[in-house]
């Protein structure tokens, strides 16, 4: 009864808070803004993993006249009452909200989510909504049609996309959209990948990062990085991986790393593989641990072995030779990335076939030219990135005003 009483009660309070929010947020556009006055851009932060996403969006606006205001959803244990000081956020001139109250009661000119979810509850156009994504999205939750951030997940009950505009890391993908989508050619917006000029100069400190991680042999480095559940890089190679690369390791250096999930029960017919990995420093190889920074290990590789996770696209930034763990076609999005390297690059469907994949990969410079195509579609400088980022949030911002 009490629980009952609990949900009627935060309906009711989400409810009336949507109307506040449009009522505030109309009688400001109508009164119009002062000349001097800056942006109010809110921030939703739902998990800490979006971190790194939301402070970069916030660097390329440095400088121009915004005021950034953040929300901690309840991806983190303590939810909204979330501490700034123990976040990315902590050196950052950024005022933290502890209630939906003080969303519902403020006018904004814009919000910007890292994942397909709102901070309150809006009536549609309230409030331009800007998704800038968590990464380069490659798995699909419907058979293949499309990836995570165009599929069900991302529009509402009616089939409209939840969000004004979407940024888009890949240009081919971003072109494809809008060529074949009415609604994507309205909201879609190409800027490259955020961290893509970072990776590029990173990628050019190999011999740093190899001394940095005691790797001194002149062998080839070849790196495993696994993601979680059954279709995933470890899970499909399964222990006889561990075998191969032990029969292997007069020839190269190995290094592994799997997904933090892996390290946890998080299905009880799925066995996490996270210990395996770990044993295989006794064997001499290096493991990568779970919130260990994966530069120094991907810098330091000659091939990345990936499966369907933004890893793949991070190595080749990196300008790293990829292959693939086997995974069916339906878990990514037919214009993802992950699909089109899949048609190209060598595909492991089983841990005796780890040999000759790396000598192919390693012997023929048809690979380089791969890769390097495959980089350029996510390429762009940190200049143009920059630019791109101010463009879109000074088109929304002007649009939002004209909306009443």
């Amino acid at each position: 009864m009490i629980r009952r009483i609990n949900r009627k009660f935060r309906f009711l309070y989400k409810y009336t808070g949507k109307w506040i929010s449009r009522y505030v947020n109309f009688w400001k556009r109508k009164k119009g803004r002062k000349k001097e006055e800056p942006r109010r851009i809110l921030l939703y932060c739902n998990a800490p993993v979006m971190e790194e996403h939301l402070l970069n969006y916030m660097e390329q606006m440095e400088g121009e006249s915004c005021r950034f205001f953040l929300f901690f959803g309840y991806g983190y244990t303590d939810g909204p009452g979330h501490p700034a000081e123990k976040t990315l956020f902590r050196e950052k001139e950024v005022r933290v909200l502890r209630h939906h109250w003080q969303m519902f009661c403020r006018w904004w000119d814009l919000i910007v989510c890292a994942d397909l979810e709102y901070p309150f509850w809006m009536f549609r156009g309230t409030v331009p909504l800007l998704y800038i994504g968590h990464g380069i999205s490659n798995v699909s939750y419907d058979g293949g049609k499309t990836v995570y951030d165009y599929g069900p997940e991302s529009r509402d009950e009616e089939g409209r996309f939840l969000f004004d505009v979407i940024l888009e890391p890949n240009r081919r993908v971003a072109a494809l959209l809008q060529e074949q989508d009415e609604e994507c050619r309205k909201r879609v917006r190409h800027t490259g990948y955020r961290f893509a000029d970072r990776i590029r100069t990173e990628a050019e400190k190999c011999e740093f990062y190899r001394k940095q991680l005691k790797i001194s042999s002149g062998k080839p480095v070849v790196s495993f990085f696994g993601s979680w559940n059954r279709e995933s890089l470890f899970h499909v190679l399964g222990e006889e991986l561990f075998e191969a690369c032990e029969r292997l390791k007069d020839k190269y250096t190995f290094i592994f790393s799997i997904h933090p999930r892996e390290y946890r029960q998080y299905d009880e017919n799925i066995r996490p593989m996270g210990e395996l990995v770990e044993r295989q420093r006794g064997r001499g190889h290096l493991v990568r641990s779970p919130g260990e920074d994966w530069v120094p290990y991907i810098m330091a590789s000659d091939v990345v072995v990936v499966d369907y996770s933004t890893m793949m696209s991070l190595a080749i930034l990196a300008g790293k030779k990829v292959m693939l763990s086997d995974f069916p076609d339906e878990k990514v999005g037919t214009y993802s990335l992950a699909f089109q390297v899949k048609k190209t690059c060598p595909v492991l469907r089983h841990a005796s076939e780890l040999k000759d994949s790396l000598e192919q990969v390693l012997e023929s410079p048809v690979f380089d030219r791969v890769t390097e195509q495959f980089r350029e579609e996510l390429y762009v400088s940190k200049e143009a990135y920059r630019q791109r980022i101010k463009d879109v949030t000074e088109e929304m911002i002007r649009k939002g005003r004209q909306r009443y």
